[in-house]
């Protein structure tokens, strides 16, 4: 059904078909690479390595000038103290920064130091190689800074080998590396300070352009509802909105992020709303999907959706209200999914204008000018800690392994932090590439050993390491092909192999977080680049480090394994406990609320906890795909893939009904009893170490799903959908029941 404004003259100014297919494609195409790159985080880091090396190396020219020496040990240990501190160091403030700048030059002096220090005594300086790797990954526990001096202080170690600096050099090595970092620090505090509030501008532009980005594959999942293809798009782009939201939330613990007159409990709402519309939407399309195959969708019914999934991937915020009101008219509203998509639609245009219009204020509390979220006494905290800019990886679910420690010995492994486990790890690691980059090259093998050592960075469990050891490999092997190559064409023009050296930098880290088989890529052709620029190069060396590389990969991998392994399907397990953990306690909050006991305060926990799912969520994506890609062992990806959705529909509903039970006012002390019988079998489906879960427990949930159900039946039937409060209670019921579905699935499957 048409809107009653006739789309006769739009339809007329439609151009040609190819050329509609172009301007869909181009908007599709600007849209994931806006979404793709949140905030510009990615730009930012690529620049920033550039610009501090590309100056650091003309400063510390200055510097040897001065003194009177050669250049080339304070340029080179100069440029990889401004790459390390300049893509590394990320503070919310100036003062933070200063702060994290100031220790830099005593790690990176430190390390060099010993390196140079220890270097004459052969098995002395191998012994020492061997501590600082475990010490560089140990101090990871005081957190990012400390993650920042550790590594510098290992890469000073490393390059003290790499570059032999005799004993009485060592005063000007440190000297380079101070001004390396007094120098970079001025860069971080002036040119390079990055203003909080455009970053969480651009973090939002790209949360839409990831919703209309989602909402061009709804489209898909209409034109081909019986292929599996395109409802797999929908799932991941639904995790990368999610993923946006919550970078959203790490940067608001910055209050000068904030637009003015905005409070961060607002904007946290806001980005939650947006989640949980997106999932309507998704759901509904999906549920039209099925209607369609199975040929019970009317074809006028077909045509309206698309035209509004149409308005709203074209953010045409008048025409889009035109066909909601369309689609509330017959026969849409009586099929229920279409009822659900013009609502999720509808609000999906709110709240869009609410943010252009710069009026986050919530509908649903008229005239009360104090958010509860943002109240003096309930400060505003993130769910997630940035590191560097970006979200953590998995480390909180690997920390999450081994539960109850009570009874055990104080040295037992089990009761040792992930970075003591880690640090043991990367010692080992290192003895044994030392080993066997010696026997490969008794000058080369450092290189064996920042392979070994490296895949303990960013790595949390064994199957990240896997995958990082290969993806190492393979960037080695084809940068060794391309460094050649370009070796070839840029030799004998400085110029050129100059341009060639910082592109290759700027590239490495602006896509480090897509690819690190690629950032490794471009690392290995700015080596080649090096070489050529100090008449060192050879195709011999290259190759040599692909053998060092591979070897230090390999035994990487083999440690990982073997010494204190974290392993992959554990930290998967321990992922979704802690998911399912997260889901009980958002349980219990709305169970508290519905039984009329809340208290000021109880609001704050709600956003906080549907935003704490969120981020249990994506450690379950992140864990199960290590589980799929980076295991040994041959796995059932179709089930782990049912099971992971199933966990996303958890997610999805328990966010609606805490957002419904937030903003409604709801008391029923029935829905509350359901609330915290679902709870307490999250809790108990979360101590289960496989599932599916044993025939007791999974009855006592398939009884609760019974039970959960025969009471939402009968509130939601007793509701009153004609009324505003009535309608809110018919859709809390029928969250609640979906969820105590998802549960008994998850359970028996």
């Amino acid at each position: 059904m048409e809107p009653a404004a006739t789309v006769t003259g739009w339809t007329r100014a439609l151009p040609a078909r190819g050329t509609a297919r172009l301007r869909v494609a181009l908007r599709d195409g600007r849209d994931r690479l806006i979404a793709s790159d949140p905030g510009l985080g990615r730009l930012r880091q690529g620049l920033r390595a550039v610009l501090a090396v590309g100056t650091t190396v003309l400063v510390e020219q200055l510097y040897a000038q001065a003194l009177g020496v050669p250049p080339i040990l304070a340029l080179l240990m100069g440029a990889i103290v401004a790459m390390l501190a300049s893509t590394s160091v990320s503070e919310p403030s100036r003062q933070a920064t200063l702060l994290t700048m100031g220790g830099v030059p005593v790690a990176a002096s430190v390390g060099a130091g010993l390196g140079v220090v220890t270097s004459a005594h052969h098995l002395l300086g191998l012994t020492t190689f061997v501590v600082v790797s475990f010490v560089a990954v140990w101090v990871r526990r005081f957190g990012p800074r400390w993650f920042t001096y550790g590594f510098l202080a290992w890469q000073g170690f490393f390059f003290a080998l790499f570059l032999h600096p005799p004993l009485r050099a060592l005063p000007y090595l440190v000297g380079a590396i101070l001004v390396a970092s007094v120098w970079v620090g001025l860069l971080l505090l002036t040119f390079l300070w990055g203003d909080p509030q455009v970053r969480l501008r651009r973090t939002v532009q790209a949360l839409r352009a990831r919703a209309r980005a989602g909402i061009s594959v709804m489209i898909e999942v209409l034109d081909e509802p019986e292929a599996v293809k395109p409802r797999q798009r929908l799932r991941g782009q639904m995790v990368q909105l999610s993923e946006i939201a919550l970078l959203m939330d790490g940067q608001l613990a910055d209050s000068r992020a904030l637009p003015p007159g905005l409070r961060p409990g607002q904007v946290r709402r806001w980005a939650v709303d947006i989640e949980i519309a997106m999932d309507d939407a998704a759901g509904a399309v999906v549920e039209l999907a099925r209607l369609k195959q199975r040929h019970e969708l009317p074809r006028e019914v077909d045509a309206d959706v698309r035209q509004l999934l149409h308005a709203l991937g074209w953010g045409e915020g008048p025409r889009g209200h035109e066909w909601v009101a369309a689609l509330n008219r017959a026969p849409g509203p009586s099929i229920p999914a279409v009822r659900r998509l013009a609502w999720a639609a509808a609000e999906l245009l709110l709240l869009v204008e609410r943010w252009e219009s710069g009026d986050l204020e919530d509908p649903a509390r008229p005239g009360q000018t104090d958010d509860p979220l943002d109240l003096a006494e309930v400060p505003f905290e993130p769910v997630v800690t940035l590191f560097g800019g970006n979200l953590p990886g998995s480390a909180m679910a690997a920390s999450n392994i081994g539960g109850d420690t009570v009874g055990r010995s104080r040295w037992s492994p089990s009761r040792w932090a992930l970075t003591t486990r880690q640090a043991l790890q990367a010692a080992v690691a290192a003895a044994l590439a030392i080993v066997a980059g010696e026997s490969i090259s008794a000058q080369r093998y450092y290189w064996a050993v920042i392979a070994a050592f490296i895949a303990f960075t960013g790595a949390s469990n064994a199957g990240e390491t896997v995958r990082r050891s290969i993806a190492r490999v393979a960037g080695t092997m084809a940068g060794l092909v391309g460094a050649i190559g370009l070796a070839h064409l840029t030799a004998g023009h400085q110029v050129a192999t100059v341009v060639g050296l910082f592109s290759c930098i700027f590239l490495a880290f602006y896509l480090q977080q897509i690819s690190y088989a690629a950032m490794i890529f471009f690392i290995t052709l700015m080596l080649g680049q090096m070489y050529t620029l100090l008449n060192t190069f050879t195709d011999a060396v290259l190759v040599l480090r692909l053998e060092e590389t591979a070897a230090g990969a390999a035994i990487g991998v083999v440690v990982s394994f073997l010494v204190l392994p974290t392993g992959t399907r554990a930290t998967a397990r321990a992922a979704r406990a802690g998911f399912l953990r997260q889901l009980a306690d958002l349980l219990d909050g709305c169970a508290v609320r519905l039984r009329g006991d809340a208290v000021s305060g109880t609001d704050a926990d709600l956003l906080a906890l549907s935003v704490g799912l969120d981020a249990w969520g994506r450690q379950v994506v992140r864990t199960f795909r290590a589980v799929t890609r980076g295991g040994l062992v041959r796995v059932d990806r179709g089930r782990l893939r049912h099971r992971l959705s199933l966990l996303g529909a958890c997610g999805t509903h328990g966010r609606a009904l805490a957002s419904l039970v937030w903003e409604g006012h709801l008391v029923s002390h029935e829905l509350a009893a359901a609330c915290a019988d679902l709870a307490a079998q999250a809790r108990r489906l979360a101590e289960v170490g496989a599932l599916p879960a044993s025939g007791e427990l999974a009855a006592s949930v398939a009884d609760t799903r019974e039970r959960v159900s025969s009471v939402v039946g009968e509130v939601a039937g007793s509701a009153g959908p004609e009324t505003v409060s009535g309608r809110q209670r018919e859709l809390a019921s029928m969250a609640i029941g979906r969820l105590a579905d998802a549960l008994a699935l998850v359970a028996a499957r």
